[in-house]
């Protein structure tokens, strides 16, 4: 265990890939697991949405992410990289997860009307921005090897790719329940 925790330590450092992490399909459902549970923890020191609803989200967002993962290797050619591809991108969605969450405990996860926020969160969203680069870039990295692509088609996927889960979350709060 501490090894794969190495390993994901050197991934978000971007001095290994997506390759190096191990062929491991009950590793995966485990971290898949530990996203969800996080995500319910998150939600439940914030106040946010009953169990029910963060945990129906996070199903949804779950199987978003690793239902276009499998498309985007498919389409490649890649499939056989699902797995250890999967597991980097959960891992590291973990990592970052646990790096802003003081971010999120202070702000609270609310979305806020800009004429609500305070100078205290203008300021710790500032300082939460190098955090979203960071992952933006780590994903990118991943998704590099994992689809053969240059960096930059990698950063366009990830780009994409936070889109398509924007989306997706406005779609799951529905009309009128952002606020």
């Amino acid at each position: 265990m501490t090894s794969w925790l190495y390993l994901l330590r050197d991934l978000c450092q971007l001095r290994r890939g997506p390759q190096d992490m191990p062929y491991s399909p009950p590793l995966l459902v485990a971290v898949c697991a530990a996203n969800l549970l996080l995500q319910l923890g998150i939600a439940h020191l914030v106040g946010v949405g009953a169990g029910g609803d963060t945990l129906g989200a996070g199903l949804i967002g779950l199987a978003l992410n690793l239902g276009l993962l499998y498309g985007l290797l498919t389409l490649r050619g890649f499939a056989n990289r699902f797995v250890q591809a999967a597991l980097a991108l959960i891992g590291c969605a973990i990592v970052f997860s646990l790096l802003s969450l003081p971010v999120v405990l202070a702000t609270g996860a609310r979305a806020l009307a800009p004429e609500t926020i305070t100078p205290l969160q203008a300021l710790l969203a500032l300082l939460a921005f190098p955090i979203v680069i960071w992952k933006l870039v780590v994903d990118a990295h991943i998704l590099r090897h994992s689809l053969d692509i240059p960096f930059l088609g990698g950063l366009v996927v990830a780009l994409l790719w936070v889109v398509a889960e924007l989306v997706l979350a406005s779609a799951l709060r529905g009309p009128g329940l952002g606020t």
